[in-house]
């Protein structure tokens, strides 16, 4: 017996592939939606349907039923890039995300979680609560908090279901090694004897939240009773600084000798990031179990598998 329908956009995503994974395991049947090819870590299924194509324009392929759950992860993602190409980033993400929810309203979808994050925030000295005001410093943080507000939007006039989740630095086995993010940056470097490029003084801090924890936690926001609109932190509540996390890198490579270089701070990044995750805790029950030097020793691995399969 399965536990219903699920659709996810960015399926073959990093975040979507392990989500895709366990939403198998437990039971669901899966659509996945994404640019890219069928990955092929991806199970064979006949519980899965995957399609390959635009958020923006292969809703009319979709077969979902009645009632089916919507977890829409697909979003252009780099804070970079939307500084170079602002209005890429307003269809991919702001469009694409109004295009699900009519999708989801049409079929009177039970669940919409939207996966935001972290940085609609902007500079935070302190953590950050969902109740703070946003202070977006990048096309893509106002792209994602004009998708936040579509969302609550859809819950109170069309009676949506939303729940929106705001992941904060997420990594782990999976991640594509082109994927710009700081760990695969330095263990990028790493990997070839080189030492970590830092951005800025290393003084910045990250929030940085294992992917087994992110799946746990959007699994929650799926399943459990949670009123539309609801907006979620899903990070650990611990702060690492980047230069803390560079000497974390090399150490695990016996690099100890090296000193990172450092950079120009880069346009858009918020120095700060740490969450509260008080009202994940008593709404869906959540409770992150990875620290990030469990987390690291996988996510190395798995960076070397790629860096030796070319």
């Amino acid at each position: 017996m399965t536990s219903g329908s699920v659709l996810v956009t960015g399926g073959g995503g990093f975040i979507g592939k392990h989500l895709v994974t366990e939403l198998l395991r437990e039971g669901f049947e899966v659509e996945a939606l994404d640019k890219i090819p069928r990955p092929k870590i991806l199970p064979r299924s006949r519980s899965l349907m995957y399609y390959q194509g635009d958020v923006n324009g292969t809703n009319s392929r979709l077969r979902s039923k009645p009632g089916t759950k919507v977890v829409h992860l697909a979003a252009n993602t780099s804070v970079q890039e939307s500084v170079r190409r602002p209005l890429l980033t307003v269809r991919a993400n702001i469009e694409a995300t109004c295009r699900m929810l009519d999708f989801a309203r049409k079929i009177d979808s039970e669940r919409f979680v939207f996966a935001s994050t972290a940085a609609i925030y902007g500079d935070k000295k302190s953590s950050c609560r969902e109740t703070d005001i946003p202070a977006p410093a990048s096309p893509y943080a106002s792209s994602k908090l004009a998708s936040e507000y579509y969302c609550r939007v859809y819950a109170s006039l069309y009676d949506i279901p939303t729940v929106i989740l705001r992941y904060f630095n997420v990594y782990g086995p999976g991640q594509s090694d082109r994927y710009a993010g700081v760990i695969t940056s330095f263990v990028r470097e790493a990997i070839h004897g080189k030492p970590p490029i830092i951005f800025g003084d290393g003084r910045q801090t990250r929030d940085f939240i294992f992917i087994r924890d992110v799946i746990g936690a959007t699994l929650a926001a799926l399943t459990q009773r949670v009123p539309g609109g609801t907006i979620l932190n899903i990070g650990t509540g611990r702060a690492t600084s980047i230069t803390s996390l560079a000497q974390g890198v090399l150490q695990l490579f016996g690099l100890k000798k090296l000193r990172p270089i450092h950079a120009p701070p880069r346009v858009g990044e918020v120095r700060h990031s740490q969450a509260n995750i008080s009202a994940a805790r008593m709404k869906i029950r959540f409770r992150p179990k990875y620290r990030l030097s469990e987390g690291l020793p996988p996510t190395i691995q798995w960076l070397r598998f790629l860096a030796s399969s070319f």
